[in-house]
Parts: C-alpha cells; structure tokens; sequence
C-alpha cells in the first residue's frame, strides 16, 4: 500500500477522487484486520464529539465517549450496506482493506461536522439555531453531492464497476445505509406514532 500518510491520501481521495481511488486500486494489499477498522473509530468519535460541543459547547469524555459508541452505527450501516452490494461480486481487495478505502472518502462529512461543531462552539446558542440551519441545508447539499461523486469514484476503480455498475452500487449502498440510520434514529417515535394513528 502507498506509503503516504492517511492524511495526505485521504485529501487527495476528497481533491481528485477519480485519480486518487485509480493509483489506489493498484497499491499492494496491507495485512492484518485491525487496518480496515481505524477510520471506523475516526468517524464514530468525530460523531461522538459533534455531539458533546452541539449539547455542551465543550468537549467532555462525559458526552462524547457515550455518543461515540452509540453514534458509530453510522459508520457501521455504512459498512454493512457496503458488504450488501459487493457480497455475490468477486472482491478485488480484503474487505478491511475495502472498509478502509470506503471511508477514506468521508472528509467532505468530517469537514461539514466541524463545521457545525464551531458553529455550536463559538457562537452564541440563540444565534447558533439560524447559522446551523443554513448549514445543515446550504452546505448538506453540497456534501451529499460531493461525497457521492467520491464513492462513485471508489465503486467505478476500487471495486471495478463499469459506470451503470458503480452507479447502481452506489444508490443501493446508499439507500440501504440510510434506511438503516434513519430507521435506528427514528424508531423512538414510530411505535406512539403507529398507536397514534391505528389505534382505538
């Protein structure tokens, strides 16, 4: 595998996905199973700490630890989603190396979750509702644009797809990690709901 750090590939997948994801795909394959889940526990934390500065406006082990483990079945639908559209296809790389390239391409949602954390963090919280409200829409939009190209990137030349193919990858991908994370963040309201509306 490259010898650059996480980081620096990590800016090239965001910058140049399409190149990035084409040199990658070429790199020889690191052992061990630990390697594909690091990025896992990235991204679960940064959730984790989203949620400590949005409730808090401080980071504090108290908050974040807790939202960390409860937030990383993000990620995890993710990943689950990923293992569902590549099941029956011949892999191209071990899956802890094929985890670990997916999620290389979450930095335009790393990026857009700091953004909220110091929106919640240096502005007053009155002010703050209006600010994270443009953002979650104004730069949300931009993200999931931005972060689909990019996985669109990883299906075509990570995964071997042909265009249709990393295409229809990517909208079952997404659309079964979604259900997945919508259906664990909502599930609280739909049993009163579901009473609510069919009940005596």
């Amino acid at each position: 595998m490259v010898q650059a750090s996480d980081a620096l590939w990590g800016r090239w997948v965001m910058l140049k996905p399409a190149a990035a994801y084409r040199f990658l795909a070429q790199q020889s394959v690191r052992d061990g199973a630990w390697f594909g889940w690091r990025k896992l526990l990235l991204v679960a934390s940064v959730l984790g700490c989203t949620m400590s500065l949005i409730a808090s406006a401080s980071l504090t082990l108290r908050l974040a630890g807790p939202a960390t483990i409860y937030w990383s079945f993000v990620p995890l639908a993710e990943i689950a989603a990923l293992a569902a559209v590549s099941w029956h296809k011949k892999p191209t790389h071990p899956f802890p190396q094929t985890v670990d390239l997916f999620l290389a391409g979450h930095g335009p949602w790393l990026l857009w979750l700091t953004g909220l954390c110091t929106i919640w963090s240096f502005i007053p919280p009155i002010r703050a509702f209006s600010f994270s409200s443009a953002w979650l829409y104004g730069a949300g939009t931009i993200v999931i644009g931005w972060s689909a190209y990019i996985d669109f990137c990883f299906f075509r030349f990570i995964m071997g797809r042909s265009r249709a193919g990393a295409g229809r990858d990517l909208v079952l991908q997404r659309l079964i990690s979604w259900t997945l994370i919508i259906g664990v963040l909502g599930w609280p309201a739909i049993p009163p709901a579901l009473a609510a509306r069919f009940g005596p």
